[in-house]
C-alpha cells in the first residue's frame, strides 16, 4: 500500500487542483487492486493469411492460392478441399466470395484456391463460340469449345491432379478426404474433374451451374457425394440450362442414377422473410454406393451467388444472393464422412473450455470432450439443450457423443463468496487519501 500512497501524492500541487490525469492513475489503481492486480489475457488470433504457389504445367506458370490452418502438424492427416473460381475471375475473388480459409482455421483442413489460365482471342478457333461476358478469356477447360482453353489444349484436368501430388508429398494429406469446390464455370471443372479422375475426391460441391451437355457423355466410374446450390433466378446461366449447358435437373438426375441413390429425398426448407425474398428448398437423396449423397439446394428467387456469401454485384446483373444459409459451411457438412453440428451457448458465469463455445462440425460418432469452468462467484449448475447423449448433464467435465446436430447450454448461478476484508479496507483507505486531498488542496486555495 506504500507505493499506492506514494502515487496518491503524487497527484497533488501546492497551488493546483487535482490534476485529470491523477484520476485516471486512481481510477486504474481501483481497478488494479479489484481485479487482485492479475494483467488481462488477450488470446492472438491467426492472421488467416493464405500463401501463394506456381507450378510449371503443360507449358504454363499455372499460379494458385492456399491456406494451412495454424493448428496443422504432420502427425496427423488433413483433409484437403479445392475452391475453384468462375468465369472471369481468380483465387483472390473466390477466396473473398467463399471464405474458406476461416473454415479451414476452424474446422482444420487445407484450401487451395487455383487460378485457371488467361489466354488471348487472336489466332484461338474457339473465340467465335466465347460466351458474352466480361472476361470470357478467363476459363477452366471443362471439354467444350466454348472456350479458349480447348482450343488451346490446356491441360487443366493434369494441373490439378500434378497439385494434388505436391500436397499430398508435402503435407500429411487424407486421401479419402479430398473434395472439388467451385462457382459458376467453377463449378462445372468440379463435376468434370469427379469424372475424369475418378477415385480421387470424395464429393464436389457445384454453386450456381449444372452440368456442360458433354459431360454426360462420361461414365462415373467411382460414385461420389455431389451437392449442388443453383438459384432459380439466375439471370447469367438460368436453371433449366441453356445452350451447351443443361439443366439442374438432368444433372441432378444423371447423378442420382451414377450414385444409385434413393429416389425419394428428405426435404427441407428455409424462408422467404421480410428481409429475405430468397426461399431454399434442400433435397437430400441417399443411400447410395459407399454411401454417395445426391443434395440440391434450390434457390427460388436466389440468382448467381454463393448463399450466405456478398453480393458481388448488382442485382440487375446477377440476382439476389440468399442470406438463409452459409453455403460454405454446409458443403463442409455435407462432404463426406457425415458431419454433425455442434453449436455450445454459454450462460453467464463461467467459460467452456473444451472445445469451446461457438459451432463444430465432428464426424458421426465422434465422442466430443465437454469442460466448463465456473468464474469467481459463480457455481456449475448443469448442461441443457440437445442432452440425450451427454454422460452426465450435472458433471462439469463430460462428453458428448454425435449422432445428429445439437444445442447445448453451460449454465451457472451465482453463489455467496467470503468478504475480502484486505482488500475492501485498502479501497477505504485510498478514498479517505483522496478526499483528505482535495480537502488540503481546497483549504490552501482559499488560504
Amino acid at each position: 500500500m506504500v507505493g499506492v500512497y506514494t502515487k496518491i501524492n503524487e497527484c497533488y500541487s501546492e497551488k493546483m487542483a487535482l490534476r485529470k490525469s491523477c484520476v485516471i492513475v486512481l481510477v486504474a489503481i481501483i481497478v488494479t487492486m479489484l481485479s487482485g492486480g492479475r494483467p488481462v489475457a488477450v488470446a492472438d488470433e491467426p492472421s488467416l493469411e493464405p500463401q501463394v504457389g506456381v507450378l510449371k504445367h503443360g507449358g504454363y506458370n499455372r499460379t494458385y492460392t492456399y491456406y494451412i490452418p495454424s493448428s496443422y502438424d504432420d502427425s496427423q492427416a488433413i483433409p484437403l478441399l479445392f475452391s475453384f473460381h468462375g468465369l472471369g475471375s481468380n483465387a483472390t475473388a473466390q477466396i473473398y466470395l467463399t471464405k474458406f480459409t476461416a473454415l479451414a482455421e476452424r474446422e482444420r483442413f487445407i484450401a487451395v484456391f487455383p487460378n485457371s489460365t488467361v489466354l488471348e482471342e487472336e489466332d484461338n478457333p474457339c473465340a467465335a463460340n466465347l460466351p458474352e461476358l466480361h472476361g470470357s478469356n478467363i476459363q477452366w477447360n471443362v471439354g467444350g469449345n466454348w472456350s479458349l482453353q480447348y482450343c488451346a489444349g490446356v491441360d487443366d484436368v493434369g494441373f490439378i491432379a500434378e497439385l494434388i501430388a505436391l500436397f499430398k508429398s508435402e503435407y500429411n494429406i487424407d486421401e479419402t478426404r479430398i473434395y472439388a469446390t467451385g462457382m459458376s464455370n467453377g463449378a462445372m471443372f468440379a463435376y468434370y474433374l469427379a469424372l475424369k479422375l475418378p477415385g480421387v475426391f470424395a464429393g464436389i460441391a457445384a454453386v450456381a451451374s449444372p452440368m456442360t451437355v458433354n459431360m454426360f457423355e462420361e461414365e462415373v466410374i467411382s460414385p461420389l457425394t455431389v451437392i449442388v446450390m443453383k438459384g432459380t433466378g439466375d439471370p447469367v446461366i438460368p436453371y433449366e440450362g441453356s445452350g451447351w449447358i443443361s439443366s439442374v435437373d438432368d444433372t441432378i438426375n444423371f447423378w442420382i442414377e451414377a450414385n444409385q441413390v434413393s429416389t425419394e429425398p428428405v426435404v427441407d426448407a428455409w424462408g422467404p422473410t421480410v428481409a429475405d425474398s430468397t426461399r431454399i428448398v434442400r433435397y437430400v437423396y441417399s443411400e447410395g454406393v459407399n454411401e454417395a449423397e445426391v443434395i440440391l439446394y434450390k434457390i427460388e428467387d436466389g440468382g448467381h451467388t454463393w448463399p450466405g456469401g456478398p453480393q458481388y454485384a448488382d442485382t440487375e446483373l446477377i440476382g439476389r444472393v440468399s442470406t438463409h444459409i452459409n453455403a460454405s459451411a454446409l458443403i463442409w457438412k455435407h462432404l463426406p464422412p457425415i458431419q454433425y453440428y455442434l453449436t455450445i451457448h454459454c450462460a453467464v458465469g463461467g467459460l467452456i473450455i473444451e472445445p469451446g463455445k461457438g459451432a463444430f462440425t465432428y464426424d458421426a460418432g465422434t465422442v466430443v470432450d465437454l469442460v466448463a469452468m465456473a468464474g469467481e462467484g459463480y457455481q456449475f449448475v448443469n448442461w441443457t439443450g440437445d442432452v440425450d447423449t451427454i454422460a452426465s448433464v450435472n458433471a462439469t467435465s463430460t462428453t458428448i457423443t454425435m449422432e445428429g446436430d445439437y444445442s447445448i447450454r453451460a449454465n451457472f448461478k451465482r453463489v455467496a463468496s467470503p468478504v475480502d476484508w484486505a482488500l475492501i479496507g485498502g479501497i477505504i483507505a485510498v478514498v479517505v487519501m483522496v478526499g483528505l486531498g482535495v480537502l488540503f488542496v481546497r483549504k490552501k486555495g482559499t488560504a
